[in-house]
């Protein structure tokens, strides 16, 4: 049984981790490409399949009262660039029961991309660069100026001079209050 609305898509699955084929009350042809077969789903974007199908052997590992072996969710790359959020939970007994007697809910939805989502949005508030974003998204990140400086191929010597023009542009004149900044909820 599976559930899916635009880019959503839930999986439920019994107690042994196996799929539960119930068709729900006005369920429509959906556009996934859903395949499960010989214990596996594939949806056709490796990656995603890879992270779908580590929560589904834990799903079966678990006995399903021991909500601590679950992986925690995964961020998967689609072929065409889109970040899809993989995750397996455990349902409450009663809820489970309303589908069919499901034990876990493996779900796969889309989700904007955090680190290109706030490098976009330090480019369109504060005018940074695309290079500037880059730098100062890998600080947010927890990277000292001479690891992003080499992680961009840079000069440590160039680094400081985008930071310099980075406290500039959002108004800060240390790393930790650039940090704090670029790692609030909304620019």
């Amino acid at each position: 049984m599976f559930f899916q609305e635009k880019h959503n898509l839930m999986i439920a699955l019994d107690s042994d981790g196996e799929f539960i084929s119930i068709d729900p009350p006005g369920h429509r042809d959906s556009s996934a490409k859903l395949r499960i077969a010989c214990h596996k789903i594939t949806i056709g974007q490796r990656q995603v399949d890879e992270k779908i199908n580590t929560m589904l052997r834990a799903c079966r590992k678990s006995n399903g009262d021991n909500q601590s072996l679950l992986p925690p969710p995964v961020i998967a790359k689609t072929k065409d660039g889109r970040s899809m959020l993989v995750e397996a939970m455990h349902l409450p007994r009663d809820l489970g029961a309303l589908i069919g007697g499901a034990r876990f809910m493996i779900s796969v939805r889309e989700v904007s991309s955090p680190r290109n989502s706030r490098k976009s949005r330090m480019r369109r508030v504060y005018g940074l660069t695309t290079t500037e974003a880059d730098f100062a998204d890998l600080l947010a990140c927890g990277k000292s100026v001479r690891e992003a400086s080499e992680l961009l191929a840079i000069s440590v010597w160039t680094g400081r001079s985008h930071l310099r023009s980075i406290f500039q542009k959002t108004d800060t004149h240390r790393q930790g209050e650039l940090i704090a900044l670029l790692n609030q909820e909304e620019i």
